[in-house]
């Protein structure tokens, strides 16, 4: 029999079971935490750990592919080896996310050979068919040998790049396929049909590509492990990769090795330049990579590289990216095989001028705090032959607004003949590689000298921040200088505080610098969590059996 409100707890039964079910169906992703970590390494020799958060986009669209994926896995040693997915939430176990440097989400490591200590990074697909593709490849052997003609053709329809070793499949082979393993498919055989059907001859090194050259020869020392990662990192890439948007792979290729530029094309969907952008990479594909963008399908890519302002009228327009120096380099000229030939070679030998991403200068710059733009970077901060105080600081940072007010303060503080007070905003601005920027609001003293500056990291109270300049500049504060905030919101009213906080965007921990989420969201999430509480309890009280009256409905003698 049912007590009062049994009927009402069916839906609350039926909810658990099919929350059960979901736990059942979730199982296959092993739940990870610090207690069984170590543990869960030691048991499976390959296994892949997702570091994720709860509230986090990309997680939670990753969640069902993998979950796939663990399923589609599950019991298959056709790798040689079970492949183990696992998760971690990174938001709770931060000692393990702090341990394997987790710096965004999702994450994912491989650990391999029972090994905690070095895992490697994945950097396959991200749906559930290509994370099993990626997986078996990388579990099984470095190099794959093939013994029929059959295994060989199927190969061939199923991978864009294969290297054919036809020769001795030694110990320098070996180790060449498993340090390059994640780039490209290694096969080894003996076996003359498989050869026939690869199109080889014995005794060869042979890329077979699905682009450019179909195939392509070794013509170094068969022992010479240098000359064939050498030989495979010049082929492998696409002259003229199209990175798609989405296209993880593409994304990989292009960002990989900060020591090959890039020569990005930017164009339309009749493909500007495209031709022109191959010409050219025939000759410098050994030290640079050829890729290009296209403005309908990847517009994030454009703004990225502030390309976007080009996109109406003055597509195509080509690049260089210097990751390395944290440098770029915009061609001026219309895009031809002869004016893209002598940009690069421009490049080559240094005669060209950087680009540099960089808003308008403010016409009117006579604020108490100097407006900084990439343009004006070098002559009015590192060269300006002046103590210059830079605050590096970005539109959305909850820090720097509340920072603005004083700094605001302390360029009324001081004479610009003494000291500048200055910001830039480094989300719209191009910044040197060298002052390492990695978080807002950055603070710099600069001498003006052209040497790097001292990096300032104590108090952000006017104050400590007075005392700083005058101590390292000898510049002292105007003669009764008062400054309207000394203290956090010492002149804020309670309301403006309550608008200031709702207003502010908050950095999500562990996450990078573009998810941020407002004051007002963080307080109805807490007003919302407070009012299913709420609910659950009175649910809780009401559904609960009546013991006094079912006391009360007893016979007594």
């Amino acid at each position: 029999m049912l007590g009062r409100g049994g009927a009402a707890g069916w839906p609350a039964l039926a909810l658990v079971a099919m929350a059960m079910v979901a736990c059942v169906q979730a199982e296959e992703v092993l739940t990870l935490t610090e207690s069984n970590f170590d543990e869960a390494v030691k048991k499976h020799s390959f296994m892949v750990v997702e570091f994720y958060a709860p509230w986090c986009g990309h997680c939670k669209s990753l969640a069902p592919e993998y979950e796939k994926a663990a399923v589609a896995l599950k019991g298959d040693k056709s790798a040689g080896q079970e492949i183990i997915l696992a998760k971690v939430d990174a938001t709770v176990e931060r000692n393990l996310a702090e341990k394997y440097g987790i710096g965004g989400f999702p994450t994912l490591k491989i650990f391999e050979n029972h090994d905690a200590a070095a895992p490697s990074e994945y950097a396959g697909p991200r749906d559930a068919t290509g994370i099993v593709s990626f997986l078996k490849k990388r579990a099984g052997p470095a190099s794959l040998e093939v013994t029929s003609d059959a295994q060989a053709k199927e190969l061939k329809e199923k991978n864009s790049v294969i290297v054919v070793n036809t020769g001795k499949a030694d110990s320098t082979w070996t180790s060449i396929a498993n340090s390059m393993r994640d780039a490209v498919l290694w096969v080894h055989t003996s076996n003359k049909q498989a050869m026939s059907a690869f199109g080889v001859k014995s005794g060869t090194i042979t890329m077979l590509k699905t682009f450019d050259e179909k195939t392509v020869t070794y013509s170094g020392s068969l022992t010479d492990a240098k000359k064939i990662k050498d030989f495979v990192n010049e082929h492998r890439v696409e002259i003229g990769l199209f990175v798609k948007k989405g296209d993880q792979g593409a994304l990989k290729i292009v960002f990989e090795d900060e020591n090959k530029p890039n020569v990005f094309l930017f164009t339309n969907d009749d493909k500007a330049g495209l031709d022109a952008l191959k010409a050219v990479g025939k000759s410098h594909r050994k030290d640079m990579v050829f890729a290009y963008f296209v403005a309908s399908d990847f517009p994030e890519a454009f703004s990225h590289f502030s390309m976007e302002k080009f996109v109406d009228s003055s597509l195509p327009k080509v690049l260089i990216e210097d990751r390395k120096e944290g440098l770029r380099y915009l061609m001026q000229e219309a895009v031809s095989q002869t004016s893209l030939q002598k940009f690069v070679q421009g490049y080559k030998a240094k005669t060209i001028e950087p680009y540099l991403k960089s808003e308008e200068a403010p016409a009117d710059n006579s604020g108490p705090v100097k407006v900084i733009v990439g343009n004006t970077y070098e002559a009015d901060v590192l060269k300006s032959q002046k103590w210059v105080f830079l605050e590096a600081y970005a539109p959305w940072c909850g820090h720097c607004k509340r920072l603005e007010p004083i700094w605001t303060e302390l360029g009324k503080a001081f004479n610009k003949e003494d000291v500048i007070i200055a910001k830039v905003d480094a989300t719209a601005n191009d910044l040197p590689k060298s002052l390492n920027i990695k978080g807002f609001p950055t603070l710099m003293l600069f001498k003006g000298d052209g040497s790097l500056p001292e990096m300032y990291s104590g108090g952000r109270e006017f104050n400590d921040l007075a005392s700083f300049v005058t101590s390292k500049t000898g510049a002292k504060m105007k003669e009764g200088f008062k400054p309207s905030v000394t203290e956090q919101g010492s002149s804020e009213t309670t309301e403006k505080k309550i608008l200031r906080f709702m207003a502010t965007q908050f950095q999500l921990p562990l996450m990078g610098p573009e998810y941020t989420v407002s004051g007002l969201w963080l307080a109805a999430m807490v007003v919302f969590l407070l009012f299913i509480a709420s609910v659950s309890l009175v649910i809780a009280c009401i559904s609960k059996d009546p013991s006094p009256k079912a006391a009360g409905n007893k016979k007594t003698d």
